[in-house]
């Protein structure tokens, strides 16, 4: 688990490997770091019209807590809150703002089942999907054109690595 500590010098906060002054601004490389491509490009999402994601989350009105427009303060918050190279950050609410109430750490498989887009809504739904498969031999490219999702879909929803039974 990466900590904040000082670096040798006694000068910087470190991150892992990385570096960061006392003043917000980033030392060392910690603009590097997967954790802050997550926090950019969360704030790039939330307020950069330019963006091809804004429609989804600034045009609907989400923003960041004034508290994480600071990278330092969001960082903090990840590291006491389950963050893991391997985790995305998800809001609970897809309809509200990130904010630490807000805002958790899943993996990809359950980030892809929480769009807003996802035709796959529900257990019931995907056991109707395994139902069709095993009992009723439909194929998975099949399922996919039946349910408007992608056949690798279909297939993770079939091995129970999503929408488990």
């Amino acid at each position: 688990m990466n900590s904040l500590c000082l670096c040798g010098c006694g000068k910087y906060p470190k991150f892992g490997n990385k570096y960061v002054n006392g003043h917000n601004n980033l030392k060392h490389g910690l603009q590097n770091t997967r954790l802050y491509h997550i926090w950019e490009a969360t704030k790039q999402r939330c307020y950069n019209s330019n963006n091809k994601r804004y429609k989804d989350y600034g045009s609907r009105g989400i923003i960041i807590c004034n508290e994480w427009l600071k990278f330092i303060p969001f960082m903090d918050w990840a590291l006491g809150n389950g963050y893991k190279e391997n985790l995305q950050i998800d809001r609970k609410d897809t309809n509200g703002n990130y904010c630490p109430e807000n805002c958790h750490f899943i993996t990809n498989m359950e980030n892809q089942r929480n769009k807003r887009n996802s035709k796959i809504k529900s257990l019931k739904i995907a056991n109707e999907i395994r139902e069709l498969y095993i009992m009723e031999g439909w194929t998975q490219k099949q399922l996919a054109e039946k349910y408007n999702v992608a056949q690798g879909f279909i297939s993770r929803i079939i091995n129970n690595k999503i929408w488990k039974k």
